[in-house]
């Protein structure tokens, strides 16, 4: 028995049989006008008849997923035995390899042969001629960008039998507002039926609170494309008299070293990129190609064999993909050789499970990332827990091993043959790896892949299809907040901010309240009476400024409730009921976040989430010194520093929300009604003009669909709303430098 998601790969199978027999002449389908009907056989009856080719008697065993059989996979590291792998540059005379010369015209082509007689299989000379036909276009949104989506149907020319129809699935999106072609991400795909029938069963599998990996795509310019594998081959052993490889042995059976299915989908896939070489909207000198566990062998497959990719995403390929065969950890080649899997695979690779060992192989998977270069390449694979299956040291050895062939043909491998700590990115180099805590996913590595495409995949400008950026501003504190200099009032503060405020137009604004510091001074009073005069509203910040991640429910909810009186008074019948947390802590634990949450939602209380912040409270202490040393200089730093600090918090807030969803959300900034603010505030305003952002309410940028979504957190809600939900999809960032731990020597 394997493990969960090796079960979900079983039903997609089954539900891939069902798919693949209408495409290939069940209802609706023309009948064979001459010639005998396909050979019918069992993916069992089919898998005998190739072990009786081979005088093969019996196979060893596959692996099992279950940790209690006797024949349990290994995941143990202390337990793989010893192994040596064939060297890429040496030839089969036994001479090295030393110029790109010899490689492309002597040590390649044997590797090919290799891999074609005796793993993937050999593509016929003569296929079948694919006539393309676009079935709609449509115009459509995906997110908010624009997008313009062909369906296609490749019609593969059947003239020769008939008995056999083979129409490729291919979909294609792209930018509707691109100026010229775009770069193209093509993934080797499931059927929508079969799509729907995975996410009733398993919902759990689709749920995604940021942007699809189309939309991570859409946001760089590039389009994206979905053929449908299963449409050009089935996906089991009794499929093999159908579809392409069915339709060129005219319904016969294969011969040992015909392709198999992998070989046959890459076929689909460099069909495909026939068609995209005479399609306008696509650079079809830059389409990559990407799928995820078999469909990433595929992927792969496709790469080493058609020099037109241009890069490849290979996600959680496993055995029969990037991972070793020589190396025992995970699946072994038993698996692949059994009857639910050699379908895949040519029929002489069976003897490898059988008389001959891995050990025998002429090659190994290392090999066929070498056939990809010198174009990139990123392998992508999951925790042990949850995606150890598919071996990911395996797949990193394989890559680290490719890395002589890239560095003959000028170019760099992974750097380093050391597996590195689990979400380490290696994308300095033309092949990249990373593995990513989650399971059998492609999901968590779309980011890192989008980063090491960047280099080598360049799209045109798309003009801008949103409105300008937008952000509220709010003030937290009030009405007293950090040390002040000697001839500086709470008052004159408070003033400044509004007047600074009211300059340049903005709407009514929301100040957040402590009242405790109107019981320390009574005067202080003035400064909420001030703001609501100007026609600014005011919302809890808790009496005392509590911290909620080190004090209990009760407290926080006590000392939350103890300042209302003072939001009633000054507000009536306005909207004071925003809770800004101090501290932005959001609770320590499930349970406490979630207690107040109900409570908040009982008292019809919204959070005042926050996108922006760059620790404008920090610069109040150092100018105060400053101002006592009138140290001139240290202030003008002071100012340098809070405006560098603020135009980054920009532009990482737009870059996170990019990241995250697909999109420039609605932002919120935190700001302080600090003494420092009544100096940088205008400028903060012009900075914000500058980069195009309009000022706008708090209630209007919580109404973005984003703030829906509370970050669902194993425990440690902190920081800001995006930097949570980074935490939420496993999300690396590079943020801008720290300016804060400057802040402490200055004026000393």
């Amino acid at each position: 028995m394997r493990p969960f998601l090796q079960s979900v790969r079983e039903t997609v199978l089954v539900l891939t049989v069902t798919v693949v027999i209408t495409v290939s002449g069940g209802e609706g389908q023309p009948a064979a006008t001459h010639g005998a009907p396909p050979v019918t056989l069992t993916a069992e009856q089919d898998h005998q008849r190739t072990l009786d080719l081979l005088h093969i008697t019996s196979l060893r065993p596959g692996v099992s997923g279950d940790p209690k059989s006797p024949d349990a996979a290994n995941y143990d590291e202390s337990k793989v035995p010893p192994y040596s792998l064939p060297d890429p540059l040496l030839s089969k005379n036994g001479s090295q390899v030393k110029t790109g010369e010899q490689w492309w015209k002597q040590r390649r082509p044997q590797i090919v042969e290799d891999f074609d007689r005796e793993v993937y299989g050999r593509v016929p000379q003569n296929t079948p001629k694919v006539q393309w036909e676009v079935t709609s276009t449509a115009r459509e949104m995906n997110g908010d960008v624009p997008v313009v989506t062909k369906n296609l149907i490749g019609h593969v020319n059947n003239s020769s039998y008939p008995a056999v129809s083979v129409n490729i699935q291919l979909t294609l999106s792209t930018p509707a507002n691109a100026t010229g072609p775009v770069p193209v991400i093509m993934e080797f795909d499931l059927s929508p039926e079969v799509l729907a029938e995975i996410a009733k069963r398993y919902p759990d599998l689709f749920k995604s609170s940021g942007p699809s990996w189309q939309q991570q795509l859409l946001a760089k310019g590039w389009g994206y494309a979905s053929l449908i594998a299963t449409s050009v081959q089935a996906d089991n052993g009794g499929g093999l008299t159908q579809g392409i490889i069915g339709l060129v042995n005219q319904g016969q059976p294969r011969k040992l070293d015909d392709w198999g299915a992998l070989r046959a989908w890459a076929w689909g896939a460099s069909r495909a990129l026939d068609y995209f070489e005479t399609d306008k909207a696509v650079d079809a000198k830059q389409v990559g190609i990407t799928g995820h566990s078999r469909y990433g062998k595929a992927a792969l497959v496709a790469m080493a064999n058609d020099s037109r990719f241009a890069i490849a995403y290979i996600s959680s390929s496993g055995a029969g993909g990037a991972a070793l065969w020589r190396r025992n950890f995970g699946e072994q080649l038993g698996n692949v050789a059994a009857s639910g899997e050699y379908h895949w695979m040519a029929g002489s690779f069976l003897k490898y499970a059988g008389p001959l060992t891995t050990n025998d192989l002429p090659v190994d998977s290392h090999e066929l990332i070498a056939l990809c270069a010198p174009r990139p390449v990123f392998i992508s694979g999951g925790a042990t827990q949850g995606d150890g299956w598919v071996d990911a040291k395996g797949m990193f050895l394989a890559a680290a091993a490719a890395g002589p062939v890239y560095r003959l043909l000028g170019k760099k491998g992974l750097g380093t043959t050391a597996f590195p700590p689990i979400e380490t990115p290696l994308i300095d180099g033309d092949i990249a790896f990373r593995q990513h805590s989650g399971g059998h996913t492609p999901a968590p590595n779309w980011p890192t892949f989008l980063t090491f495409a960047s280099r080598y995949l360049q799209s045109v400008p798309v003009p801008p299809t949103m409105s300008k950026p937008e952000v509220a501003l709010t003030f937290d504190d009030l009405p007293a907040h950090g040390p002040l200099p000697s001839d500086l009032t709470r008052v004159a503060v408070i003033n400044s901010i509004i007047h600074a405020l009211q300059a340049a137009h903005a709407p009514p604004i929301y100040g957040f309240v402590n009242a405790k510091r109107i019981e320390e001074d009574p005067s202080t009073a003035q400064v909420l009476q001030l703001w609501r005069d100007a026609g600014f509203p005011l919302g809890n910040h808790t009496y005392s400024h509590i911290n909620l991640n080190t004090n209990s429910v009760e407290a926080f909810e006590q000392d939350f409730l103890a300042n209302e009186p003072t939001l009633q008074k000054f507000m009536g019948d306005g909207d004071w009921r925003w809770l800004r947390y101090p501290f932005l802590a959001e609770g320590d634990t499930v349970e406490k976040h979630r207690a107040i949450l109900a409570f908040l939602k009982e008292r019809n209380y919204r959070v005042a989430e926050v996108t922006l912040s760059f620790g404008d409270y920090a610069y109040n202490d150092p100018y105060v010194r400053c101002l006592a040393k009138n140290d001139q200089q240290g202030v003008e730093f002071l100012k340098q520093s809070y405006l560098a600090g603020a135009a980054d918090s920009l532009a990482d807030g737009q870059k996170m929300s990019q990241l995250i969803y697909g999109r420039d959300i609605k932002h919120v900034m935190l700001l302080h009604v600090g003494a420092f603010e009544t100096v940088m505030l205008p400028h903060l305003l012009e900075l914000l003009q500058q980069r195009g952002f309009n000022l706008i309410t708090l209630p209007e940028a919580e109404s973005d669909p984003a703030y829906a979504t509370d970050a669902d957190l194993p425990g440690n809600w902190g920081g800001t709303f995006l930097q949570q939900m980074l935490r939420v999809k496993h999300l690396d960032f590079q943020y801008s430098e720290d300016r804060l731990s400057k802040l402490d020597a200055v004026c000393r």
